[in-house]
């Protein structure tokens, strides 16, 4: 069982894994290239999005089921990144995309609980 929780925002993302031993955690930042004027309000014309999302695709790599947080947009151009680059795999394991405001990481598990009943380590510290 290899189950993933991102809550992510344009400039950084937490990714915790389900192990049968407790839960795992890191966090990735998005890293920013020398590039010329760009508005940053259009992800679509960010270029270091996809390297950032590309990032975030290898640390889930393996995943069985993949649940997505955010506060903005950038949790639906992950998944849309996710079903776009990574179809037969990735793309068709995520469970969910919800919003989530910027919160704590025990707030993240708890509106995490409902998609996964059945793992009883939520309640573990992290």
């Amino acid at each position: 069982m290899n189950n993933f929780i991102i809550w992510l925002d344009s400039e950084q993302a937490s990714i915790f894994a389900l192990k049968p031993t407790g839960i795992e955690k890191s966090h990735a930042k998005k890293t920013i290239q020398m590039h010329h004027t760009i508005n940053k309000k259009d992800q679509h014309q960010d270029p270091d999005i996809e390297l950032f999302f590309k990032e975030l695709s290898e640390k889930l790599k393996g995943a069985d089921q993949i649940l997505i947080f955010g506060p903005s947009m950038t949790k639906k151009h992950f998944q849309t990144y996710l079903e776009t680059h990574h179809a037969s795999t990735l793309g068709k394991n995520i469970i969910g995309v919800e919003n989530l405001e910027h919160v704590s990481e025990n707030q993240i598990m708890a509106a995490s609980h409902k998609f996964f009943k059945h793992y009883d380590l939520f309640n573990n510290p992290i």
